[in-house]
Order: C-alpha cells, then sequence, then structure tokens
C-alpha cells in the first residue's frame, strides 16, 4: 500500500464483552500526559495488527478514530476476556469455567492475521487480563497469577512465541505497560510491567509503549480525571476521549520509532 492511498479501518470480530479486566482508577489527580492530541502528518501507510484482551480492543478503536483520514490500516482483532496463557480454566464472576476456546486458539488465530493483512507493526495488549488472579494453568491446580514463579514463567514463553507469530512477516511488535492496581493487588501490576519490560529486552523485534506513563504518575497515582478529561468508563477501560488520545498516542509512537535510523 503506497503512502498517500486512502486506507481502510478494519475490526475483526471478538467474542462479546465480558467483565472489566482493570482494578479500579486510583483517585483524581493532575499531570498525566493522556495520550497526544493530534496525529502527526509523517503517520501515514502504516498497517496496524491490535491483538489482546479488552484493552487492546479498546485501544484499537482509539487508534481506529485517531486515523480519521484513513492513511493508515488498522486491524483490531482485540478479543475480550483473552490473554496468552491458554490456561484451563478461567474465574468469572467469581465462578471457575472452561477457558474459551477461541482465546486459546491465538496462536492459529493471529498466525492466519498475518498472513492476510501483512502489518508493519502489532500491538500486543494482554497486560490487563493476564495481570488478575483469574487463570488456572493446565496441569495446575488453583488459580495463579503473574507474581507466581510458575506462571511468569509460562507468560515470558507466551510472550516470546507471541512476538515469533507477529513478527513472522517482519512487523515490530510493541507491548504496553499497564496502569497501576490498588491496594494488594498492586504486586500484579508491577510484577506484569517487569515482564513487559523484560520481554520487550530480550526481544530484537518487540518494542516498548509506556502506557503507564500516560496514565499515571511517577508516585503511580492513575487519575480518573485529567485536564477536564474523565479518563475512564464506566467499565474500567479508557473513555472514548481518552481512547481517542492515547491511539494517536499510539499511533505517533510507532510511526516515530519506526522512522528512527538502526545502527
Amino acid at each position: 500500500m503506497s503512502a498517500g492511498l486512502l486506507a481502510a479501518v478494519l475490526a475483526v470480530g471478538g467474542c462479546a464483552a465480558r467483565d472489566a479486566e482493570d482494578r479500579a482508577p486510583g483517585p483524581a489527580a493532575a499531570g498525566v500526559p493522556l495520550g497526544d492530541t493530534s496525529l502527526a502528518p509523517s503517520v501515514r501507510g502504516l498497517r496496524l495488527l491490535v491483538v489482546g484482551d479488552s484493552w487492546a480492543r479498546n485501544l484499537g478503536v482509539g487508534a481506529a478514530d485517531a486515523d480519521r483520514d484513513r492513511r493508515n490500516v488498522v486491524v483490531n482483532a482485540g478479543e475480550p476476556g483473552c490473554g496468552l496463557m491458554q490456561p484451563a480454566r478461567i474465574r468469572r464472576q467469581g465462578r471457575m469455567i472452561a477457558a474459551p476456546a477461541q482465546c486459546n486458539r491465538w496462536p492459529e488465530r493471529w498466525r492466519d492475521l498475518v498472513t492476510r493483512y501483512r502489518p508493519t507493526a502489532a500491538l500486543l495488549e494482554v497486560g490487563y487480563w493476564d495481570g488478575q488472579d483469574s487463570q488456572q494453568l493446565p496441569g495446575h491446580d488453583g488459580v495463579r497469577s503473574i507474581t507466581d514463579p510458575v506462571f511468569r514463567r509460562r507468560f515470558d514463553a507466551q510472550v516470546d512465541r507471541a512476538v515469533g507469530v507477529l513478527s513472522a512477516g517482519g512487523a515490530k511488535v510493541y507491548l504496553p505497560t499497564v496502569i497501576d492496581n490498588t491496594d494488594a493487588s498492586r504486586a500484579n501490576s508491577d510484577a506484569m510491567n517487569a515482564a513487559v519490560r523484560a520481554a520487550v529486552q530480550r526481544n530484537p523485534r518487540a518494542g516498548l509503549l509506556d502506557l503507564h506513563g500516560q496514565l499515571c504518575t511517577a508516585r503511580k497515582v492513575c487519575p480518573g480525571e485529567t485536564a477536564g478529561i474523565q479518563v475512564y468508563d464506566d467499565t474500567g477501560h479508557p473513555s472514548r476521549a481518552a481512547h481517542d488520545r492515547l491511539g494517536t498516542w499510539i499511533l505517533n509512537s510507532i510511526q516515530a520509532d519506526l522512522s528512527r535510523p538502526r545502527r
């Protein structure tokens, strides 16, 4: 696709919306960037594949909204309630149920999407779903989380596998950090951010998007409102105004990184 070609914005159907996947945002405070207000003129000709959980889908909608002139292609394949772990069971509304089959088939689905759309970049966002205490791993009893060494080893292997699948056609894969959880669950978000940063360090075809830095302060306060904008909707995901600004920031950041001279 040439840079001047009018690009379509595509959405790939996902499973029905499920429970909000993140913890409640912190108290109102000022001082977070909350994305960008305008798309840089140089952002054109990108083919961005968005995969992961409901935060991925939310951010994919924001990226599509930000590209008002359709200079790029955004393929939004985020699946609410789906992560990387391919668990045996998940906790849903306090009950343990079988893991949705479509979630566990991500390697095949994403391979097909890469073949079909030939993305130049991919956004892999699973930190909110896989950061919860909600999954029973195959061959293990009980629910484990990212703070558990067994879960962390499997998560690391699954991230590496996902980066391999998504970058097979030459795309660079961008992994966002997550906002801070509150109270006792803060350890989960800290552990997830450490895992995301480590994955980027060990995968040459991966890049970091510090979404935490767009939504939270250095003191780990993640405001519910900033500059007169309500940051989260009633499901705990970024509001429309917020995800549009975050989508603009995502596209600007990816274009700037891909355009940077390589040594």
